[in-house]
């Protein structure tokens, strides 16, 4: 009986210490044991940046789904800009950039419906502007900027 207890005593350190270890790691390169999944959207280059929409939720649990605009210039960090929203986001699309304009539509969900915004940047250092959208937007506002 004294060596089972003590193949257990053992396997109970080994096992806490492995888990330790394996936080201690996940901890170190910036997640957690049980992490959020993050998805890129392809990124566009506009007013010499690149800029990508990204995806942050857990299929394992109920948490909300959230969406970030990331932007860096070469081979900078991204940064993240204040536009992001979190909550019970349904749609999002974008960004589409063409010379003048980086554009994006984000939808959300609430008790009263489904509400579209359109939000677009002039110059990367700029504040966007975001403008409530009557009905969901087409592919062609995105494009052409046309409201």
């Amino acid at each position: 009986m004294g060596q089972a207890t003590l193949a257990l005593r053992n396997l109970l350190i080994k096992v806490s210490i492995f888990v330790l270890l394996a936080a201690s790691l996940a901890w170190a390169v910036g997640g957690t044991l049980f992490g959020s999944h993050r998805v890129n959207f392809p990124a566009v280059d506009w007013d010499g940046r690149e800029w990508a929409a990204q995806v942050i939720g857990n299929g394992t649990r109920p948490d909300r789904v959230r969406w970030r605009l990331l932007s860096r210039q070469g081979e900078q960090p991204w940064t993240v800009h204040p536009v992001s929203e979190s909550g019970a986001w349904r749609d999002l699309l974008g960004p589409i950039a063409d010379s003048n304009e980086l554009r994006l539509a984000v939808a959300t969900e609430s008790t009263a419906g489904r509400s579209w915004k359109l939000i677009t940047f002039s110059r990367a250092t700029e504040a966007p502007t975001v403008t409530p959208l009557s009905g969901e937007p087409s592919n062609r506002m995105l494009v052409s900027g046309d409201n």
